[in-house]
């Protein structure tokens, strides 16, 4: 059972040694909820930016496929002028029809042309609401930004306020302290040197002592004893005004 005992004294003791954990410093709400808006805000903008590069991509494509059909129409075209040449040489009813295709190819393409270019128009107003969705956001984000920094700025001082008055506390209560201490080893000071001074004085009483000569003690005789002498009471007159009786003397 004592060893038991033992054991666990010893398991608090290096318990009790173990440094304890350090505590995080509690944000506060107000500062907690503008750097969440300042990080939604972010990620919205972050998405708007993808939607512009969306839209470039979209574009760049677009613009690669009018250029194609445009490429077309123009060999169409250069086709449609070879063929009309020809037609007006040989005025044969087959190089007019070949005419009539070519012309209806060459229609073809133009309107596909047409169509793809509008799309690319449709395309760049997706472009240009992105870019100003992005602007839009990214002004929101700033001012997010802006709040975030004033909030952070005054909690930084509300807690330098809250850190110089607990170190104004600290330095008091260590100013007492050291007034208290100081007191102390003034009284114990003053007492030691009270005990210190009475010891001396004893020291010296002591050697004075030890070095005085030693007195022998004188002899008393015993005092004789004095017969008390008795002397006879005179007897009061029983009367006043008689004188006391003489004594008869002896013949």
């Amino acid at each position: 059972m004592a060893r038991v005992a033992k054991k666990k004294a010893v398991r608090k003791k290096a318990a009790a040694r173990k440094t304890p954990a350090v505590k995080k410093v509690a944000v506060p709400k107000s500062v907690s909820n503008a750097e969440a808006k300042v990080k939604l805000q972010q990620k919205v903008l972050d998405q708007a930016a993808k939607k512009v590069d969306q839209a470039t991509t979209k574009l760049a494509q677009q613009r690669k496929k009018v250029d194609a059909e445009n490429a077309k129409l123009v060999k169409a075209r250069a086709d449609l002028k070879t063929k009309r040449e020809k037609a007006r040489k040989s005025n044969t009813v087959a190089a007019k029809r070949t005419v009539e295709a070519a012309r209806a190819k060459v229609n073809t393409l133009r309107l596909k042309v047409k169509e793809l270019r509008d799309q690319m128009k449709l395309v760049r107003g997706e472009q240009a609401a992105a870019k100003k969705l992005v602007t839009r956001e990214r002004k929101k984000l700033r001012t997010a930004e802006r709040n975030y920094a004033t909030k952070v700025r005054a909690q930084a001082a509300k807690d330098a306020k809250k850190e110089k008055a607990a170190q104004k506390k600290a330095a008091a209560k260590a100013k007492a302290a050291a007034k208290k201490a100081a007191a102390k080893a003034k009284a114990a000071a003053k007492k030691a040197a009270a005990k210190a001074k009475k010891q001396a004085r004893k020291a010296k009483t002591k050697v004075k002592k030890a070095t005085a000569p030693r007195k022998t003690a004188a002899r008393k005789t015993p005092a004789r004893k004095k017969a008390a002498r008795k002397t006879p009471a005179r007897k009061k007159a029983a009367r006043r005004g008689r004188p006391p009786k003489a004594k008869a003397k002896a013949s």
